[in-house]
């Protein structure tokens, strides 16, 4: 019955009894399904038609010091004088039967002058002499004016079957059943605070967190309008202030149904009757009396789970829950018993905070590994952590302090240390494993720890060891060479059968092998996809397993940028959400290498400073040239001399020359020489970086374009045929007509001839590089291009070629070096500067043909009419016919404004 109907009902038997019919009703229900509150109701409009009201309550025998239902009933009869004097008489015997029947014929007389309202509240809860003054007074009201109310449980009927028989035999009896509210009922209890569209709006999902009980719902409501300052646009979301609401249900339902539904939150998911039955120790039919019970009252789903999202925590934090320690470990055993997860059972042995048994301790490491697969780092460390403490073997515990540190070093590398010295010690002891030693070698030589992880890779390959053993050695030491190739001095102690050349080393690591060999042969595009074969094989982020950093840096070197962006994202796409700072430092780092190649310079910065932020220097090891690295190129492309040196000034961990990062450390910091216009320091760091590229066999200009930068540095000390003799060098490498080298190549050959000479090859290098979208490397061409035109006296193109340096400069972040490599007359930015509206860039697409176009972006190139005649196989005639539609169309006067409304993508040199 919805509550309107209810209170209706009640106000009709009420002005039944005003006519002198006396009536009783008992109003039961489901926990807090609002029994109280409509008494309370009807209490109210008693009270404004001037009838008498006496409101009464039962408490459970030990909970609360109260005078009960009759004790209570005295205190409206204090103008008996004679219920006074046997007061005073007798005041610790007011429940005797005489007592009892004495208030009963007192209230009865009062009502005979002022109607009564006798309301009695938890009756259930009430003492048995008060049962008997209650049917004493039950049959004497039926010709007095008075109502009696009785509140009683929903499950009354089976704890005081007695009294409800005699009660059901009276026929001025009534009984009032109330149910959980329904939709419409919800709809109206918001609708008491909230407008009537929003109460609509949020009435589904009230009811769904609710189950209709309405203590529920105004708990949710009252939540609603405390949490948003506009509730009548925000989603309703029930939190723990709400959740307390369903545990007011919980205590007041009583002890039993309070321990069903501990277990049932405990629990967790679809809970059999019969798992509840062994956890609390209760028999199974009373199980599913009090899962009734609950349900009813809205408490519980159909899935028999609790419907309020918070429910659950604020049951398992209730304060009263006294044994929730001892019931989780009962859980822990009843869950192992029955099978379950790992995991599942590993929560309730934290939450226990026990694991005294072997068993627990193996379901522990097992959940700790299911907890890293879902990204639930923080409770792989608590089972660990759990393992570790109650765990007293010696090899087990080692196995366990292995495991932490694969967790952990996700999190942070740095926290791996204080593992070290326990890890170490135990592998001298025999007590770690030879899988996981080879794996604590890999950690300590990413701290550049290679005296340590030397003597743990010669003790392994010194003695007998499985075929899983001898592959890990293998990986590992090739894995590292390309890594650390400076230090491999750490693997000449290993026997000669590990050491792997030719075909062997093809057959034990295929991929990796065959992406270093392709790299060096120059077939990038081979490299490029044995590197995405390896990297579709593992796509786990894990330093511990598994070559895919190599992967991805081979991608980078091969200039595949898209592709390396694309697998780094991937890789390293669980990094963020879960909070393993590890990955999503080291994915900053790689994207921003690749940013830096790609031209964007701003970007490179911003995420090689995000990199450094998410992990400090200890943290990242000999690693940390990398980032450091691309700040350093990127401020000597834009520059920012001063940058460069604050990044130059920080210190580097001793075992970084021995890294192949040092060589992108080498060639960034002969970059920002030749910036500064030191040539002899740039020399010398170029020459440095060849000669370790030479020594470990990674001459790949890829890595680094040392001789580029050797050829510059010789070209700024004068030495101009040692520069020639470097280029050439260059040329005949593997990879060497790869845009970016041979742009390069092309540019410092025309600072090796005259002027007129060299605008050729500029132009051949801006349009390489153009196309290819290398804007960093075509801004250095296009200032070559500018001075050569100025020194021709060329003024018009010179003026072209500066708009254009301006506009690539603005796209790179570079306008700082562009002002000081300019000459005066084009050190600013002027008109062309200024950002093209994308309004007018879609006109130039839609009013000009495909061969308008064409003839366009040749001519804002700088090209002549023949030469764009020879390029498109047309005639002069026809070149000049469409130029004159086009400047027409657009409404230019000629190429010096036709430059400014073209696409500055398509566009070329001036």
């Amino acid at each position: 019955m919805e509550r309107t109907e209810a209170l209706q009902l009640l106000e009709q038997l009420l002005d039944e009894a005003l006519d002198g019919t006396g009536q009783v009703v008992s109003i039961t229900g489901p926990t807090g399904s609002g029994k109280t509150e409509l008494a309370n109701q009807l209490a109210t409009r008693a009270g404004d038609q001037g009838i008498r009201v006496v409101q009464t309550y039962a408490s459970r025998a030990g909970v609360v010091a109260a005078p009960g239902i009759f004790g209570q009933l005295l205190e409206a009869c204090t103008s008996s004088a004679l219920l006074r004097r046997l007061t005073m008489a007798a005041p610790a015997d007011i429940r005797s039967p005489q007592f009892i029947l004495g208030i009963c014929h007192e209230l009865l007389r009062s009502a005979a002058r002022t109607p009564l309202l006798l309301i009695a509240d938890d009756v259930h809860l009430a003492d048995a002499d008060s049962f008997q003054g209650l049917l004493y007074l039950i049959r004497h009201v039926r010709t007095a004016p008075v109502m009696l109310v009785l509140v009683v449980s929903e499950y009354s009927q089976q704890t005081i079957p007695l009294f409800h028989a005699e009660l059901f035999r009276e026929p001025h009896h009534r009984q009032i059943h109330l149910q959980p509210l329904s939709e419409a009922g919800v709809t109206g209890v918001l609708a008491g605070r909230l407008d009537e569209a929003t109460a609509r709006r949020l009435a589904p999902a009230t009811l769904a967190a609710s189950g209709g009980n309405p203590l529920v719902v105004r708990a949710l409501v009252e939540e609603h309008l405390t949490q948003f300052t506009e509730p009548d646009k925000e989603p309703l979301s029930p939190g723990e202030a709400s959740a307390t609401a369903v545990l007011a249900c919980l205590h007041h339902s009583g002890q039993p149904c309070l321990e069903v539904a501990r277990a049932i939150a405990l629990l967790g998911g679809r809970v059999a009757p019969e798992l509840i039955s062994r956890l609390v120790s209760m028999p199974r039919f009373l199980v599913e009396r009090y899962t009734t019970e609950l349900s009813e009252a809205g408490l519980l789903g159909p899935d028999g789970m609790l419907r309020h999202p918070a429910a659950h925590c604020v049951i398992l934090s209730d304060p009263d829950f006294d044994d929730a320690a001892e019931l989780h470990h009962r859980a822990a055993e009843l869950l192992h018993s029955e099978g379950e997860t790992a995991l599942r059972i590993a929560e309730h042995l934290i939450a226990a905070d026990r694991a005294g048994r072997h068993w627990q301790i193996s379901v522990l490491r097992q959940a700790a590994e299911d907890a890293l697969e879902e990204g639930k780092a923080d409770m792989s460390l608590q089972c660990l952590d759990l393992a570790l403490r109650d765990c007293p073997e010696n090899r087990e515990r080692a196995l366990i302090t292995a495991a932490k540190v694969r967790v952990e070093w996700r999190m942070n590398p740095a926290r791996a240390l204080s593992h070290f010295a326990g890890l170490l010690s135990a592998f001298e002891q025999g007590h770690l494993p030879d899988l996981e030693a080879i794996m604590l070698a890999r950690a300590l030589m990413w701290h550049g720890r290679e005296g340590e992880a030397a003597a743990i890779l010669t003790t392994i390959g010194s003695r007998a060891h499985t075929a899983e053993v001898r592959e890990a050695l293998i990986s590992t030491e090739y894995s590292l060479s390309r890594t650390h190739p400076g230090a491999i001095a750490v693997w000449r102690g290993a026997p000669a059968q590990l050491r792997l050349q030719g075909d062997e080393l093809g057959a034990a690591v295929p991929t990796e092998a065959g992406i270093w060999s392709l790299l060096q042969e120059g077939d990038h595009a081979a490299s490029s996809r044995r590197a995405e074969e390896l990297l579709r094989a593992d796509l786990a982020p894990d330093y511990w397993r598994g070559p895919h950093a190599n992967a991805l840096c081979a991608l980078l070197y091969a200039h595949e940028l898209k592709r390396a962006e694309y697998w780094t994202t991937r890789i390293y796409q669980d990094g963020e959400p879960e909070g393993f700072r590890t990955w999503q430092a080291v994915q900053s780092v790689i994207l921003s290498e690749i940013a830096r190649r790609r031209g964007d310079l701003s970007e490179a910065a911003r995420l090689a400073e995000e990199g450094l932020c998410l992990m400090g220097p200890r943290a990242w090891g000999p690693q940390i040239v990398l980032p450091l690295a691309t700040l350093i190129s990127t401020a000597a492309a834009t520059g920012r001399g001063r940058a460069a040196e604050q990044w130059l000034s920080c210190p580097l961990p001793e075992l970084v020359p021995k890294t192949r990062y040092y060589l992108h450390y080498l060639e960034a910091v002969g970059q920002h020489h030749l910036a500064e216009g030191r040539h002899l320091l740039a020399l010398r760091n170029f020459l440095a970086c060849g000669r370790q590229m030479k020594r470990w066999g990674m001459d790949l200009p890829g890595i680094a374009s040392w001789r580029l930068g050797v050829a510059e540095a010789l070209l700024g000390l004068g030495q101009t045929e040692r520069a020639v003799k470097m280029l050439d060098e260059q040329a005949e490498q593997p990879g060497a007509q790869y845009p970016r080298v041979h742009g390069r190549v092309l540019r410092l050959r025309a600072a090796t001839v005259k002027p007129r000479q060299a605008v050729p090859l500029l132009r051949e290098s801006a349009d390489l590089l153009d196309r290819d979208q290398l804007p960093v490397e075509l801004l250095a061409t296009l200032i070559d291009l500018n001075r050569c035109y100025a020194e021709l006296g060329d003024s018009h193109r010179a003026r072209f070629t500066a708009r254009r340096i301006w506009q690539i400069a603005a796209q790179c972040g570079a306008e700082a070096l562009v002002r000081r490599s300019l000459l005066p007359e084009f050190a600013a930015p002027g008109v062309v500067a200024g950002a093209v509206s994308r309004a007018a860039e879609d006109d130039v697409y839609t009013v000009l043909s495909d061969a308008e176009l064409r003839v366009a972006e040749l001519a804002v190139r700088g090209h002549t009419n023949r030469e764009i005649a020879a390029r498109l196989y047309i005639t002069v005639s026809t070149v000049e016919q469409h130029l004159t539609r086009v400047y027409r169309k657009l409404r230019v006067g000629g190429r010096a404004d036709l430059q400014s409304r073209l696409d500055p993508k398509l566009r070329g040199t001036a």
